[in-house]
């Protein structure tokens, strides 16, 4: 039998709904809209990736649930914010199609500095003991 997502996974997961942005990396930015930014909020948080909700897939006419797609993700942490660059690995259409669309967008993490990876790190050290009460 498979093992489902939960037990597939190396890195616990913690839920979280911080606000956060996403920006495409400097190179790969649309020359019609280079300081296009998409608000967005966090679903959840890993030491590997980070899920997020968003309202488009869309910043002006590029995807950035391309696979391979650079992005810079901004995140609203308690304690400060937070950059790092990240790569889609999965994304889903969680509306029925009815209404405004809104999407669950699966982010891995590819770099990040070394002072906002120790803030992130707190914030899943947080996140981790308050899950366990």
């Amino acid at each position: 039998m498979e093992p489902s997502g939960k037990e597939r996974r190396l890195k616990p997961r913690f839920g979280a709904s911080l606000p956060c942005r996403v920006a495409l990396a400097e190179g790969e930015r649309d020359i019609l809209f280079p300081g296009e930014r998409l608000d967005c909020r966090t679903r959840d948080l890993s030491e590997s990736g980070v899920g997020l909700v968003a309202h488009t897939i869309y910043l002006g006419y590029t995807c950035i649930v391309d696979e391979g797609r650079a992005l810079l993700v901004t995140l609203e942490l308690p304690a400060g914010a937070v950059e790092m660059e990240a790569t889609p690995a999965h994304y889903l259409r969680l509306d029925s199609g009815v209404g405004e669309a809104s999407y669950l967008i699966g982010l891995r993490i590819a770099s990040m500095p070394d002072e906002h990876r120790a803030l992130y790190a707190a914030q899943l050290d947080a996140l981790s003991k308050s899950e366990q009460g």
